[in-house]
């Protein structure tokens, strides 16, 4: 052997050692050659030297290295190490359990890989090591969260099973234990899982006794040894009948799972743990339990998805609560999960596709199993990938994708199951930002085939018009359909639109593509039908212009050529499309003749159109006319058409035009016809220069003699050769080409140099890149085509060759390079002349001849010409002329829409359908008939097979047969029709299991019909009860039936069962419940059924049978017990706790018996741990219900029992508030408050009696609530049952325990850990406190607060309260989760606070008024309270504190600002409590209280901070304004309120001619003061009806509040006074009083006081001081003035009529007074009514206002009245009277200024002068200054008296100016003048006046005035006694006046010159100047 071969048959031991090097390269390299070595030795049978035990250490050492990579490679490796003759040496050195314990290692470390190979892989080492090691087991098993291999295990392997189980999960699928179990508790459900029996009915008994035992323990300990989870788990395996028990287990296990999850993640439901970080035991994790629940129903389901068996729903139902489960605690499902779901969606998907045949029947059976199977894994992997998108930051959206791809291409499941549609587009959607590509072009596609498929539908075929503008939709499928139907449609479209071309330009613009596209589509069939369509049209209308007929009605033949429409709408592009498709071979020959004749008769216009209309035909041939002369080379009649029209002697077309089609035939290749249109042309240059300016072109050659080749280049011109090599370097010569081009602008250059500048030019234009950048040069062309004109001109000194060739030579390569220029000089004619010209001057230059050939090829053909640097290409074969220069054909690709449509269609197949051309064909065959037939359920072959489209896209037998078994209703439908016509037991049990998979799809989507047959069928079979073990058997599946469509709620079912239980008294329901030997599995079934039958109908009406079940069940419920039947007590128990909460109609007496029967029964069981906490909870729900029930049925404030009983009662309740169930706990305190509050007298005698608590019970209860390791909810709940002690232990005894337990402080502690939302995190670090723990401290707050006031004090120092304006400000939780929230602070926390408004409200003021945070917060409380379904106990609260805020004016101003800006809100919070419905309750009291605080600050403050002037200023819509309200009262009959509301919006909508500003003349448009009077209107009617109102009836405080609300609105708000107009308010008020007044039964005052007492007089005197109250202040405003004669006199009469009632309530004499006063305020019309004595009275309430002050003025004072409170309001009515004759008449007539001489004497030592008060005296003298300012009141009467007054006064005092007033007055009477001139003391008075000092500078003396008010009125007085008149003049100049006021208008003067302006800021300083000047002026005169 050489050494080579030693070397490669030996692994040394450096070579092993090299596996685990730290380099990854060298360990690869290394296991490529070992492995290498290794594997080809064990195939050829060689031997190889090396240490088995060592190569497997290093193998299994390499799992130690990251990254992991080739984990499988390794793994195969110690495989066939292990497998192969060297494994016993390992056997033989290394034990079993060590190398097991190595293989977990390894396991663990590669999970995160999740890799089934390598699974696979591990599982086989774990079998083979079995093997080798002969370990004896029944049935080996390994397991692991990602491996779905769980096998069977027997009785003596199940805990080996477990075992191993858990061996193989790692630590990280261990979380801390939520709970755990005490010892007690673990004994009995270790005792549920031993001793497993082999034994089916044995088992199945077990498994159904822990199914109903579950609900005792919380479901965390199901994950925690014993692990009865994973027993339930590996039970799955077996395979025999017990696997329906286990899955039922599971499914109620799950169902624990996910209540469990639910309750945990509630902040009610947390509680501190007991034991210390890090001590807390294990328990397996939620998400790993589940990921090997899923494992192991996919391996179980997955050999049964083609068939149907009795666990498959239950597996598949599994499947969804798992899902379900992972939903709700809000974690991704595992990827291999995932993947599991999606490889089973493609496997049933492949298999439903593949099915083929043609008899339906059998079909639909063989798909109906796997089909339905299939949509349920559709919907678990849908909800699988959007669950994982929701809660999988990471997830690969690509992936996910990309597993959903065989659901997206399922489309009879998207059709059939509609809602999952819907889903899996949001999914889609969600997965990707925006639709990809793919989508979008698959979106457009199936657009088009609807469009298309509808035309072949009458009811929604499109119109012409519409067809032809939606045709670029229709054709992207018209190919692909092929359809002659559709086709004609869209052509005879284009026909019918003929008439609209006219005006609409985009529809004929539509009509010529869609055109277009028709004779261009790709299936030449039916282009060929297309072609042969269009003669029709187009004969018929050339026969028109011979016949001279009309085409079609209402158009013109002339106008529609004119529009370039013959026969059909034509363009160039059509008629090159013709023209080439008359080329095609493989066309008929009819067709193609077609082609040609379009055209031809297109030129044969000529002959029957005229010369201009003919023109435009022309210009629409004109492009194509290179194809038409090509064409006719070969076709001689057209030919002969063509070569027609340019005939000099009869064309009409222009020179230009005739010129060009003569140079066409210049490259045609008949010699003759080229040497004609020479001859033509040159005839054409000849006469064309008519000026002679042109070089003659005939000098040279004459015509006869011209070539007839002269563009006859051959062989043709290598375009390669025009241009320089191409090269990649850029040009070079621009400087060259710069100065080339500046030397051709020269204009007078010398012929040699020019020449040398064209020939330059020329050289360097030889390179394309020189001929990009000359394109670039201003003026480059121009020069050109300049240089070839004037070469041709006679004035031309150079050589035309010199200068022609290069210039022609150069335009040649300019044409080549652009496409522009070379489009502009094809349309002109001078550069056409200018090149014939050229060559016919040069006809022998053979670089002439080619040049213009060349240049005029171009210019000829350019529409075909694309020219790039290396090829001249055109798009079409003209092979049939001879072109002067080589080219390439490449036909250009045409883009219609029915060519898009085929490389769309193509495109989607590639990447949507991967290439899969069976399933895109089954795709659009099912779209199309789904489509077409719009129903999945209406699918028929009929229906699609009749369609003219192609046979590819009708539905197959197939399809329709998937389509039916996609459809769950239909095959639902034929399974229940089977069950009625079943026969056997097995088949009848076959079909219910069907049944029951068809609901694990449809869950309570089933349609009526179908619910209706289903209830039938079950009801058919559990009607009776089972007579036999068959019977029995489909008795238990029909039950398990009926209770998954109570699960889901099925309403068919629901009710049946219902009313069979109330009819039928023989149902088995009661006659298996009764029966004391019923199975347990059938009794639970039936509870089950029962329990879910109660839940479902909580709202229903009661039904007899509930109190008859009750009571039968509880007699049975005490005999099971009995027997100790627990189980059955339990199921019995489970029944009973839902009837106790339905109306069981009861007695008295035996409510209390069965309480007492369930406290007896919940007492018997004897055990406070967790076994049997669910016997506990029902038992004391059962007795809380009862309770309630009993409380309901007693009288109000009796007593529900007796001490002793009660005491008994909650000492057994006590006990259960140890409980080890949270829930019992708390229910034994729920049942504890019941009974105290209904015993609450007794609860004095009680509490002594329970001494034996530690304080007794409010101590327990306290230190219940400060327990941080309780459940939230119980110390929620403690703390409610120490609040109802408090009232009855007093406030010390409170106070005393509040301090020793330290309350404040934990309630401020728990204001610091406040966790405001519901829900917390899934592992909440720290103590956490709830927003209703929070809300307990402060009710136990406020109700010592309510108890003690004093305490609010010690409150208020403490920090605690301080904090809970912090909790205000927090922001607020979303809206699903604020409900707590917000009750705690707009519930709790603003209570306490308007709590300590009364004695602590400075604390207030220094704190929350002072703060703008809370203050916004809480206006955001109010929104988010408004928002709630019941706002109005919370709003209380709110408006107690925006009580406490209106209060304070920093406050009160930041809430006014934030109406600015948050009017919405405002107007909200008020208006919510002025509903009707609220009417009379605390809410809308506390509203109304809100709204007249607000009218009252409104009153006094500025506009800056006025709330109500804001609210006027939110304008608001008028377009549904309150319309729910008026549902509403029309369903409470209130239609006159609705007319009111219909008014008030016609008010604000229809008004008069007014603007914005002003809306006492009208209102555009309302605002939110309206709307709140419009609501206070309304409430108004509702106290105030003149249906029912009565003034014998007290005012009840809504009646109060309203009117008050109602008179500040009206004084405040002009807008609400005009709304009370339109709503006639007024006029029902003073209905109102005038029905009172009328009242026969009433009468007079006087006599009705007398007849029944004063005392009851009292309501009628407080309604109409209500009434009369809200009109004072209504028109105590100057925008409330009464103009209307009619509604003046009516309130006068009121007035007087109510006069007698006045003198039985000073306050109502009082205030209708001020009424009277404030109507006559600013009404003259109230004015002239008040002073008339109306008819049938005896006296005008003028009369009694002037008694009234003669009385008041008069009479003596009473002590306990307020003085002279009607004599001011009296006066005032008297002097608005003064404003009307008849009002001074009658004051004349009664002498009021009598008064004077007793209150005013002129000897001022009158007694009865001297009591009345000043303000009298001064309100008289008011009173007289009015007065006298008219004729009749201006005499001058008790003069004297005046003049006295005046020096008795001081100065500038009220009295002293009215007394100057008054003689001011008398003053401007001309009677008066003598008097007063000669009246001494009068002018020693004036003089007196008018020589008092007045301050001047900032130092004032004691006697100078701060005023010229006295001054003022004496000047003014002497100016019109004595200025006017020599008489009065003299006078004047004979006193001392005249010096004075010189004097005083001398330093007037002073002041003014010298600018000093010292008298600037004294009142009436400036109209004191101006009277001196005038009296000055007019003594002058």
């Amino acid at each position: 052997m050489s050494v080579r071969e030693n070397l490669a048959l030996q692994l040394a031991e450096s070579q092993l050692a090299k596996l685990t090097s730290d380099s990854q390269e060298i360990r690869m390299r290394a296991l490529e050659q070992i492995e290498t070595r290794f594997i080809r030795c064990l195939q050829l049978g060689e031997r190889i030297q090396f240490k088995p035990v060592l190569m497997l250490k290093q193998l299994i050492r390499w799992f130690g290295y990251t990254p992991l990579v080739a984990a499988d490679r390794v793994l195969a490796m110690i495989l066939e190490l292990l497998r192969s003759e060297y494994g016993e040496v390992v056997i033989r050195k290394i034990p079993y359990d060590r190398l097991k314990t190595e293989l977990e290692k390894v396991r663990r470390v590669v999970r995160s890989l999740e890799s089934r190979q390598v699974t696979e892989l591990l599982d086989d080492l774990q079998v083979l090591l079995l093997l080798k090691y002969r370990i004896k087991l029944a049935s080996p098993a390994g397991s692991s969260v990602s491996s779905i291999n769980l096998t069977s295990l027997s009785l003596e392997s199940a805990p080996s099973g477990i075992e191993q189980m858990l061996a193989n999960l790692p630590s990280e699928e261990y979380e801390p234990a939520w709970t755990r179990p005490i010892l007690d508790d673990l004994t009995s459900m270790q005792s549920l899982i031993e001793n497993t029996s082999t034994d089916v009915i044995e088992l199945q008994v077990q498994l159904t006794h822990l199914t109903i035992r579950m609900g005792d323990y919380p479901a965390e300990y199901l994950l925690q040894p014993p692990f009865i989870f994973l027993h339930l788990v590996q039970l799955q395996n077996r395979k025999d009948e017990s696997m329906l028990h286990v899955n039922r287990a599971l499914i109620t296990c799950l169902k624990q799972l996910q209540r469990r999850i639910q309750i945990r993640r509630n902040t009610l439901s947390y509680a501190s743990s007991l034991d210390p970080p890090g001590t807390r035991p294990k328990q397996l994790k939620v998400e790993s339990a589940l990921g090997v629940l899923l494992a192991s129903c996919t391996k179980i389901i997955t050999p049964l998805v083609f068939q149907s068996t009795e666990h498959n729903w239950h597996i598949l139902e599994l499947c969804v609560e798992t899902i379900r489960t992972y939903e709700i605690y809000n974690q991704r499902v595992s990827p291999l999960g995932t993947v599991r779901f999606a490889h089973l969606v493609d496997k049933l998907l492949t298999y439903c596709n593949s099915l083929d045949g043609s008899d339906m029947v059998k079909l639909v059976d063989s798909l109906m199993i796997p089909r339905l199977q299939s949509l349920i894994f559709n919907g678990l992997l849908q909800d699988t990938v959007a669950l994982n998108l929701t809660y999988d930051k990471h997830i690969d959206r690509g992936n996910a994708k990309s597993l959903i791809k065989p659901i997206i291409l399922d489309s009879s499941y998207l059709s059939c199951v509609p809602d999952r549609m819907k889903s899996l587009s949001n999914l889609i959607s969600a997965l990707s930002s925006e639709p990809s590509a793919e989508e979008q072009q698959l979106i457009t596609l199936k657009r088009a085939y609807s469009l298309a498929l509808n035309q072949f539908q009458p009811k929604t075929r499109m119109g012409a018009t519409q067809l032809v503008q939606m045709h670029r939709q229709v054709c992207l499928v018209v190919n692909q359909l092929g359809s002659e139907t559709l086709i004609k449609q869209l052509f005879n479209a284009i026909v019918e639109c003929t008439p609209h071309y006219a005006e609409n330009a985009e529809l004929k613009k539509d009509a010529e593509a869609l055109l277009y596209t028709l004779i261009d589509l790709p299936d030449q069939h039916l282009r060929e039908i297309v072609y042969r369509l269009m003669p029709r049209p187009v004969v018929s209308h050339f026969h028109a212009f011979i016949n001279k007929t009309v085409y079609m009605t209402g158009c013109s033949n002339l106008e529609l050529i004119n529009q370039r429409i013959l026969g059909l709408p034509l363009n160039g592009q059509l008629l090159r499309r013709m023209i080439l498709e008359s080329w095609e071979a493989d066309v008929p020959e009819q067709v193609r003749q077609w082609c040609l004749d379009y055209p031809t008769m297109l030129l044969k216009l000529q002959c029957l159109i005229g010369v201009q209309e003919f023109q435009t035909v022309f210009q629409l041939v004109l492009p194509v006319l290179p194809l038409l002369i090509c064409r006719s080379v070969t076709h001689k009649q057209l030919h002969k058409v063509v070569w027609q029209m340019f005939d000099p002697d009869t064309s009409v077309l222009e020179p230009p035009f005739l010129l060009r089609g003569y140079v066409y035939y210049m490259f045609h290749p008949n010699c003759k016809m080229r040497k004609e249109a020479t001859t033509r042309i040159a005839y054409i240059l000849q006469f064309q220069d008519y000026t002679h300016k042109y070089k003659s072109t005939m000098d040279r050659v004459p015509i006869d003699m011209l070539p007839t080749d002269l563009c006859l280049i051959q062989p043709p011109v290598s375009y390669s050769s025009i241009f320089n090599e191409s090269t990649e370097e850029p040009f070079q010569g621009q400087r060259s080409l710069d100065a080339l081009i500046r030397l051709l602008k020269t204009t007078d250059l010398r012929p040699s140099i020019r020449k040398s500048t064209i020939t330059q030019l020329n050289v360097l234009l030889q390179n394309w890149k020189a001929c990009e950048d000359f394109s670039t040069k201003e003026d480059g062309y121009r020069l050109v085509l300049e240089s070839l004109h004037n070469s041709l001109k006679k004035e031309c000194a150079n050589d035309p060759a010199e200068i022609l060739i290069p210039t022609v030579s150069i335009l040649m390569r300019l044409l080549f390079h652009s496409a522009g220029f070379r489009q502009e000089i094809s349309n002109t004619f001078e550069v056409y002349v200018c090149l014939l010209r050229a060559v016919f001057l040069l006809p022998h230059e053979s670089q002439m001849r080619q040049d213009v050939s060349i240049c005029l090829f171009q210019m000829l053909f350019q529409n075909f010409i694309t020219s790039t640097e290396d090829k001249l290409v055109l798009d079409v074969e003209l092979g049939a002329m001879v072109l002067p220069v080589t080219y390439e054909v490449e036909p250009t690709a045409t883009h219609t829409a029915a060519w898009e449509g085929l490389a769309l269609q193509k495109h989607l197949l590639d990447t949507h359908f991967g290439r899969d051309q069976v399933n895109a064909a089954q795709h659009w065959r099912l779209y199309t008939a789904h489509r077409v037939c719009q129903c999945p359920a209406s699918i028929t072959l009929e229906s699609v097979q009749g369609l003219d489209i192609r046979e590819s896209l009708k539905i197959q037998v197939a399809d329709l047969a998937l389509v039916q078994a996609s459809h769950p209703d239909v095959q639902l439908g034929r399974q229940l029709t089977a069950a009625e016509n079943c026969s056997s037991h097995e088949d009848l049990q076959r079909i219910v299991n069907l049944v029951q998979l068809f609901l694990v799809l449809m869950r309570n989507g089933v349609p009526a019909t179908l619910g209706e047959s289903l209830w039938n069928l079950i009801h058919k079979y559990i009607r009776l009860a089972p007579g036999n073990d068959a019977d029995r058997e489909l008795y238990k599946s029909l039950l398990e039936l009926c209770l998954t469509c109570l699960r889901f709620n099925q309403p068919q079912v629901l009710e049946g069962l219902r009313e069979a239980l109330e009819s039928d008294h023989n149902h088995s329901f009661h006659l298996m419940l009764h029966d004391r030997l019923i199975p347990l599995e059938v009794l639970h079934l039936i509870s089950q059924c029962l329990t879910h039958l109660l839940s479902s109908d909580a709202e229903r009406a009661p039904m007899n049978w509930h109190g008859t079940l009750f009571i039968q069940l509880t007699l049975l419920t005490k005999t099971h017990f009995d027997l100790r039947q627990l189980q059955h007590v339990r199921c019995m128990l489970r029944i009973l706790r839902l009837l106790s909460e339905r109306d069981l109609k009861l007695n008295d007496a035996r409510m209390t018996q069965y309480c007492h029967l369930f406290i007896q029964l919940s007492s018997d069981l004897r055990t406070s741990t967790q076994t049997g906490a669910q016997w506990q909870r029902d038992c004391l729900h059962i007795i809380c219900q009862l309770h309630l029930h009993h409380t309901h049925l007693l009288p109000k404030n009796s007593t529900l029992h007796e001490v002793g009983l009660m005491e008994k009662i909650l000492r057994y309740l006590l006990g259960l508030c140890g409980h080890s169930d949270g829930e019992v706990r708390a229910l034994s305190w729920v049942l504890m408050a019941n009974w105290i509050t209904s015993g609450a007298p007794n609860m004095p005698n009680i509490l002594p009696r329970l001494d034996f608590l530690p304080g007794g019970l409010p101590a327990c209860c306290l230190t219940t609530l400060l327990d941080v390791h309780e459940q939230m909810l119980v110390r929620v709940l403690a703390g409610r049952v120490f609040i109802l002690l408090m009232p009855t232990i007093g406030a010390e005894a409170s106070i005393k325990l509040l301090r020793n337990h330290d309350f404040l402080r934990d309630a401020y502690n728990a204001v610091k850990g406040l966790h405001v939302t519901p829900l917390l995190a899934k592992e909440p670090v720290g103590e956490q406190h709830s927003c209703e723990i929070l809300s307990c401290y402060i009710a136990i707050c406020t109700n010592m607060v309510i108890i003690k006031p004093e305490w609010c004090a010690t409150l208020c120092g403490h920090s605690f309260m301080s904090g809970l304006s912090d909790v205000m400000k927090t922001p607020p939780p979303p809206v699903s989760f604020s409900v707590s929230f917000l009750e705690l602070c707009a519930g709790q926390i603003c209570e306490l606070y308007a709590l300590c408004h009364r004695d602590n409200f400075g604390f207030l003021q220094k704190t929350i008024c002072r703060d703008s945070v809370l203050l916004q917060s809480f206006l955001s409380l109010a929104n988010e309270v408004l928002d709630l379904e019941s706002p109005e106990r919370l709003l209380v609260q709110l408006f107690k504190m925006f009580l406490v805020f209106c209060k304070d004016q920093n406050s009160y101003a930041f809430l006014v600002e934030q109406l600015k800006s948050q009017p919405a809100l405002f107007l909200d919070f008020f208006l919510y409590g002025l509903h009707l419905q609220y009417a009379s309750t605390p809410f809308q009291r506390y509203t109304l209280s809100t709204l007249s605080m607000v009218f009252i600050k409104s009153q006094s403050a500025p506009d800056k901070n006025n709330l109500l002037r804001e609210l006027e200023l939110y304008l608001l819509p008028l377009s549904d304004l309150l319309p729910i309200e008026e549902e509403e009262l029309v369903l409470c009959g209130r239609n006159e309120i609705i007319t009111m509301n219909k008014q008030l919006i016609s008010i604000c909508a229809n008004t008069d001619e007014a603007s914005d500003q002003s809306p006492s003349s009208g209102v555009k448009t309302t605002n939110a003061a309206v709307l709140i009077y419009y609501r206070l209107d309304r409430l108004f009617d509702y106290y105030y009806s003149p249906k029912t109102f009565n003034f014998l009836k007290s005012p009840g405080v809504g009646s109060v509040q309203t009117c008050e609300n109602l008179g500040g609105l009206l004084k405040l708000s002009p807008w609400a006074v005009h709304a009370s107009r339109k709503l006639k308010l007024l006029d029902r008020v003073v209905n109102l009083l005038e029905t009172f007044l009328n009242d026969a039964n009433i009468g007079n005052a006087s006599v009705y006081v007398k007849r029944v007492g004063a005392h009851k007089s009292k309501d009628i005197l407080s309604n109409l001081l209500l009434l009369i109250n809200m009109l004072c202040h209504w028109h105590s405003s100057h925008h409330a003035v009464i103009t209307n004669p009619a509604m003046a006199v009516t309130i006068v009469r009121i007035l007087i009529r109510m006069w007698p009632w006045l003198s039985h309530s000073p306050h109502l004499k009082m205030v209708t007074i001020q009424l009277a006063m404030f109507l006559t305020e600013h009404s003259f019309e109230m004015c002239k009514q008040t002073s008339l004595v109306l008819p049938g009275q005896s006296h005008s309430l003028l009369q009694l206002m002037v008694r009234v002050a003669d009385f008041e003025t008069t009479r003596k004072e009473t002590p306990t009245k307020e003085p002279y409170s009607c004599v001011l309001p009296a006066l005032r009515v008297m002097s608005n009277c003064c404003s009307c004759a008849d009002g001074r008449l009658s004051l004349t007539k009664m002498h009021v200024l009598d008064m004077f001489d007793i209150i005013l004497p002129a000897n001022h030592t009158s007694t009865q002068a001297n009591r009345v008060r000043p303000t009298v005296l001064n309100a008289w003298l008011g009173f007289w200054e009015v007065y006298s300012r008219y004729d009749v009141g201006g005499k001058t009467c008790h003069l004297q008296a005046l003049i006295n007054a005046v020096p008795r006064s001081p100065p500038l005092s009220k009295k002293r100016i009215l007394c100057l007033r008054i003689l001011r007055n008398m003053c401007f009477f001309n009677g008066n003048r003598a008097q007063l001139a000669e009246q001494a003391d009068f002018i020693n008075m004036l003089r007196d006046i008018l020589v008092q000092t007045v301050k001047k500078g900032p130092k004032p003396t004691e006697d100078t005035l701060n005023s010229f008010e006295e001054h003022r009125l004496a000047v003014l007085m002497v100016w019109k006694l004595f200025c006017f008149g020599a008489k009065y003049k003299g006078i004047l100049r004979g006193t001392k006046l005249l010096k004075i006021l010189s004097g005083l208008r001398a330093e007037f003067s002073t002041t003014s010159a010298e600018q000093t302006n010292e008298f600037a800021d004294i009142p009436f300083a400036a109209e004191l100047a101006e009277l001196l000047e005038n009296l000055m002026e007019s003594m002058r005169q």
